[in-house]
């Protein structure tokens, strides 16, 4: 593999791991980092948090799975 692959697995592990914290942050303690209206707390969280989820399946996929 070459590094510039292994750098972009990286970094797409942790884009991932970002967007489900940022989502369960704006979940759990809502106000307090981002500055979202009380209607769209809890869609724009489960939105992150399932889009973290669908980008580290996807790598998973890609780099781990045995075909």
């Amino acid at each position: 593999m070459k590094t510039f692959e292994v750098i972009l697995k990286y970094l797409g592990f942790a884009m991932a791991l970002i967007y489900m914290v940022a989502g369960v942050t704006v979940l759990l303690q809502p106000g307090t980092l981002f500055n979202i209206p009380k209607p769209y707390v809890v869609p724009i969280g489960i939105a992150l948090t399932g889009y973290g989820l669908f980008r580290s399946y996807r790598l998973y996929q890609k780099y781990f799975r045995q075909v």
